[in-house]
């Protein structure tokens, strides 16, 4: 019987559908998934439910964007989970024992050097889509799951889709608007009315602001400003556009540049636990893919997918023996 049985991890190709340039894709251009990737999944998850976390004093933060159906006749959207996976996911951590903390109490914690339990996660949304409260928001809702929203702020209340939406339909007659629209400021205000979703800093225009730290400060000072104004939030957390280290989209000089403007702490895209000692303003997030089950979201989690990964690409890497 299949370790990760809830969910095939079999990609179609929209997932790994190219944006046309100059557009950027949120985490990096997206790979290719296969059975290698089946097979890692397969084990970190088993290493997991077997053994537990591998890493004993770290946790996890999880990264969605758009929480939508899947519409008909037309590619599948991108960086998307559909709300049925959405929920199959949190129930599924949920009954394997891990708990969903709220960010701004993982981070009072770190600041007053007090213990994380060990299978905590955080869930976190990007950019801001009016889908995260029409299907995500009852999930949480439901399942009693906090999270935070990173919101881009220049496209609250707009008809148009996000520059930086790379699913090729989006915005086209006939694609549902719930699909790609940003939310409105009375939806923002809906979202967060129960308490249950904060809202983060994710810049004001999601620009690219790689080697411009001062135009990154001048940009989330205004994303700040419309946090303070209409939603009355201070000091939020913050997630870098993009975010990604290896192209420059979060390095040191631009989470300097953030601290600056006042937020608590800043966020990539990079795919790794939070340990002991790590600056807040340096913390990776998992991506929450479509064909993740509850099992291989466990397994990062828990720090087996990304070990076992590593094990593999030194193994490619290793010369072969000499006859």
């Amino acid at each position: 019987m299949s370790l990760l049985t809830e969910e095939p991890l079999v990609p179609t190709l929209a997932d790994i559908r190219l944006p046309d340039p100059p557009r950027f894709v949120p985490h990096g251009r997206p790979r290719r998934t296969g059975l290698k990737d089946y097979a890692l999944a397969a084990l970190g998850s088993g290493l997991n439910t077997c053994l537990g976390p591998r890493e004993k004093l770290a946790f996890g933060i999880l990264m969605y964007h758009r929480v939508c159906e899947e519409p008909d006749g037309h590619p599948r959207p991108t960086w998307n989970v559909t709300p049925e996976r959405f929920e199959q996911q949190l129930k599924g951590l949920l009954a394997r024992g891990w708990q969903a903390w709220p960010l701004r109490h993982v981070l009072s914690c770190v600041e007053r050097d007090l213990p994380i339990p060990r299978k905590t996660f955080v869930v976190t949304f990007d950019d801001g889509y009016a889908n995260n409260l029409i299907h995500a928001a009852p999930v949480l809702a439901k399942l009693h799951v906090p999270a935070t929203l990173f919101l881009a702020t220049a496209y609250l209340d707009s008809k148009q889709p996000f520059p930086s939406d790379d699913w090729p339909v989006t915005g086209q007659p006939g694609v549902p608007s719930e699909a790609w629209r940003p939310l409105t400021t009375e939806e923002c205000r809906r979202l967060t009315a129960n308490g249950l979703v904060e809202l983060g800093a994710h810049t004001h225009t999601h620009a690219d602001f790689r080697n411009r730290p001062d135009a990154l400060i001048a940009d989330l000072a205004e994303n700040l400003a419309v946090l303070r104004e209409r939603f009355g939030v201070e000091s939020p957390p913050f997630a870098f556009p993009y975010g990604t280290k290896a192209t420059d989209f979060a390095t040191p000089e631009l989470a300097a540049a953030a601290r600056e403007t006042g937020v608590v702490a800043c966020l990539t895209t990079e795919s790794d636990l939070v340990r002991p000692g790590d600056s807040p303003f340096d913390w990776g997030r998992f991506t929450a893919h479509h064909f993740d089950s509850a099992g291989s979201l466990a397994a990062k989690l828990g720090g087996w997918d990304n070990v076992l990964r590593h094990s593999a690409k030194r193994a490619i890497r290793r010369p072969a023996p000499g006859p």
